[in-house]
């Protein structure tokens, strides 16, 4: 008889690995199963710059808002306890850092997932969901086609790269989004790439200027940005309290004129803007260039992008440089788009119905053509569907910032999805 999986999580990053750890401490009982197209977990794979900048490159989340520790600071999946069970604890501590580098989150993060492999499997892309033919249980197929059979299904795949329209049928393997950076500009500078433009004024834009210059001297890097400077992030205390779990109850209350002007108030927290740190070292770094005429980094400041085109071998932008009221052709080896990510929801650039979900969409209940999401993260559905469906990290729109991609309320977000597989919110 074919094994029925109570719970299939499709996708194995930071917040369906800290579903499986509230499954594991609080339904112990429930099977599961995490289904991830990787061999294995590396969290921001192509964004852990180990040989440079690593004070730079840091986690810009407190530590402790883990994949637990806000739920169950006893557990053993914990960052203090990753550090103790690695003889890690006491030489961390005493390097008295108040944000861990990235290098060594993403080691706490494959920990973690290496202590879960009971319930991992890798190398195991999901290719659709669909309702079995009794409508008893969801089918989860995988790209080699065998089905998984499941009572409920959680997405925690991540968000889809934002690729801005003017680079999408350019064609070139050449143009890529940063989450494939360090894979991609390694092959670039192996085929004698010479200059290479970062589109964005973010805080991952200003990390891989910096990462670009200090690492590969020989290289011309272009900071392409609309903006007149780099927006400074908003990390104060009051602002930071859109990360309690008492703000997403408040933003999912809210009305849609509500939740705008919310996202108005918060933006700077997560989109659009850099740590000082990282905006004062560009600065040092663009003027001692500039005593010695070397001037490897130029911002483009104020500046938009009319053209994108392949001409002999090499990406030309048209850029429209606001400030000097020009226009001027600019050629590169290489361009990294430093642009986000879509989310999901019922505005006009955002994804309405996940794609894993199009074979069960007569199922869901849509508002404005989207998904509906309720408080507990599972998406509304008709009576007839077999089990729930959840979002996990992925409903930005119906529960704020907390769901942006940020750890900080992963385990939070874990414990109300464990809390919701017992009940069921009728369509």
């Amino acid at each position: 008889m074919k094994q029925i999986f109570d719970v299939v999580g499709v996708g194995f990053g930071p917040a369906n690995i800290a579903l499986a750890i509230a499954l594991e401490e609080l339904r112990p009982e429930l099977k599961c199963i995490f289904l991830e197209r990787n061999e294995e977990v590396v969290w921001q794979k192509n964004m852990l710059f180990e040989n440079a900048l690593d004070v730079h490159s840091n986690i810009q989340n407190i530590p402790h808002r883990d994949l637990v520790t806000p739920r169950n600071p006893r557990s053993r999946y914990t960052f203090l306890n990753y550090l103790h069970e690695n003889g890690l604890l006491f030489k961390h501590l005493n390097m008295d850092l108040m944000l861990p580098m990235r290098p060594e989150y993403a080691r706490y993060i494959s920990w973690v997932a290496r202590e879960l492999s009971s319930v991992f499997r890798g190398s195991a892309a999901v290719s659709s969901i669909a309702v079995s033919e009794d409508e008893t249980v969801y089918e989860v197929r995988l790209a080699d086609g065998e089905t998984i059979s499941a009572r409920n299904v959680v997405l925690g795949t991540g968000r889809q790269a934002r690729i801005p329209e003017i680079f999408r049928n350019l064609g070139s393997s050449n143009v890529v989004h940063f989450t494939q950076y360090l894979s991609a500009i390694e092959r670039l500078v192996n085929e004698g790439a010479q200059a290479v433009a970062v589109v964005g004024s973010s805080q991952t834009a200003a990390e891989l200027m910096l990462h670009l210059t200090k690492q590969y001297p020989q290289l011309k890097v272009d900071g392409i940005m609309r903006r007149f400077a780099f927006p400074l992030k908003d990390t104060s205390p009051f602002m930071s309290e859109i990360y309690f779990p008492e703000f997403t109850d408040a933003y999912y209350k809210a009305s849609p004129a509500l939740k705008k002007r919310f996202d108005r108030d918060v933006y700077r927290t997560n989109y659009g803007a850099a740590d000082m740190d990282v905006i004062e070292e560009i600065y040092k770094q663009i003027y001692h260039d500039s005593l010695s005429g070397r001037n490897q980094l130029t911002l483009h400041r104020m500046t938009d992008i009319s053209q994108a085109a392949i001409a002999d071998g090499k990406i030309r932008l048209t850029l429209e440089h606001h400030l000097e009221s020009a226009t001027r052709d600019h050629h590169y080896d290489g361009v990294i788009l430093a642009t986000g990510f879509v989310n999901f929801g019922s505005g006009d650039d955002e994804i309405k119905v996940p794609a894993l979900l199009n074979n069960v969409r007569d199922y869901l209940s849509l508002e404005a053509g989207a998904v509906a999401v309720n408080r507990d993260y599972s998406v509304s559905t008709s009576a007839a569907a077999p089990g729930r469906i959840f979002l996990n990290g992925l409903s930005e729109a119906m529960h704020g910032m907390g769901d942006a991609g940020s750890l900080s309320l992963s385990s939070i977000r874990a414990k109300d999805i464990v809390d919701a597989l017992t009940t069921r919110v009728p369509a």
